[in-house]
């Protein structure tokens, strides 16, 4: 039999925890550094000029031969008229 005005103890049903997902976002830089090399590379061309100048030279010799002429004078030689030169 129940007790008159008396109350029976609570119960308590503990139920399964809820999951909830709370998203958040955050933003960082991140810096890149991608160098760059140039060489700039002169070039030059020395252009050599060659000069052959030329001159022309005449010249002219000459030869000169003595012939023996045998044992016979100059004609004349012994005339009147034929001066011999002194």
């Amino acid at each position: 039999m129940r007790r008159p005005n008396c109350q029976q103890p609570v119960k308590t049903i503990v139920c399964p925890t809820q999951q909830k997902c709370v998203n958040t976002c955050s933003y960082s830089q991140v810096n890149y550094v991608h160098p760059t090399h140039t060489t700039v590379t002169d070039h030059h061309t020395v252009q050599n000029t060659h000069f052959y100048p030329q001159s022309t030279s005449w010249g002219q010799t000459v030869n000169q031969t003595n012939v023996f002429g045998g044992q016979t004078w100059p004609p004349n030689y012994g005339n009147a008229g034929f001066n011999w030169p002194r």
